[in-house]
């Protein structure tokens, strides 16, 4: 029972912050380039696609980019049976009270192409005096290349990369001192680790995002996960990055097409790659 001198959202935080003494600091990881990255070989394991928004009694699910009205954006988030498992197990790692929320995992080329577009021009507006090709760099700290290639496709393209954040289970989100999707050096998962680390001075609001911050990387690492250092809010499994960073030599996953038009289902792929899946809810 909630204490009656906490509101709903004090306990929530109270139950939160008891619950992150014992987690450890957010470690200092690889940050390979994209260079690195697609080196690794993909071995396709034909692990299909699944709406995420049927596990919705226990994970909420909050498609950010259909919602925002981006080009393409599917009114669900769809990602590979094992990441929806994988979901399941971090979400019953947080404490009562808190679920999983998901904002994006499976991607068209379209939405992909969309959102570089929109990272690159909202970087040229910020830094007016930065080259067009060092905006492309910037750019990609924070969008993959929109890719549909098997050997170097973008992770979001596979069903392997999910981005995500915590609520708690009465509708209240927990601060992680970033928005989603911000392209800038706060949204870096380590960001107010290292400002720790130097000795700088972190605000009682600065300390709660980052002890938020390593309860959501702990529970998702712990369901087998990696982290991307430049985005607290994105996770992948058996993706190329998956692979490097977990020192596994090929990846399981390459790209998809979802369509849920079941008459497109007919139509063969025009790249001639049989990477055309239709699904459904039971599909």
């Amino acid at each position: 029972m909630i204490n009656a001198e906490y509101t709903s959202e004090e306990y929530s935080r109270f139950k939160t912050v008891e619950h992150q003494k014992n987690l450890p600091a957010i470690p200092p990881e690889a940050k390979p380039d994209w260079s690195e990255v697609f080196t690794i070989e993909i071995r396709e394991n034909n692990d299909r696609l699944l709406p995420l928004s049927l596990a919705e009694g226990q994970i909420l699910v909050r498609p950010a980019y259909f919602s925002a009205g981006i080009e393409k954006a599917l009114p669900d988030c769809y990602a590979r049976d094992e990441i929806r498992k994988r979901l399941l197990v971090a979400n019953s790692l947080l404490p009562k009270g808190l679920r999983l929320i998901i904002l994006d995992a499976w991607r068209s080329k379209e939405t992909q192409t969309a959102l570089f577009t929109a990272c690159s021009k909202a970087l040229e507006k910020a830094y007016p005096d930065i080259e067009a090709d060092k905006i492309v760099k910037m750019t990609e700290e924070f969008v993959a290349p929109p890719s549909l290639s098997s050997e170097r496709p973008s992770p979001h393209a596979t069903g392997g990369a999910v981005d995500l954040t915590i609520a708690s289970v009465d509708g209240v989100p927990l601060h992680m001192g970033a928005p989603f999707d911000y392209p800038g050096p706060v949204s870096n998962t380590r960001y107010y680790e290292e400002r720790v680390e130097k000795g700088e001075r972190v605000t009682d609001l600065e300390q709660e995002a980052l002890l938020n911050r390593r309860l959501l990387y702990d529970v998702m690492i712990k369901a087998g996960f990696v982290n991307y250092h430049g985005e607290w809010w994105h996770f992948e499994y058996g993706t190329q990055r998956w692979g490097f960073l977990k020192g596994i030599p090929h990846a399981l996953y390459g790209p998809r097409i979802i369509t849920l038009n079941t008459f497109e289902a007919l139509v063969p792929c025009s790249s001639g790659n049989d990477i055309t899946t239709l699904v459904t809810a039971g599909g």
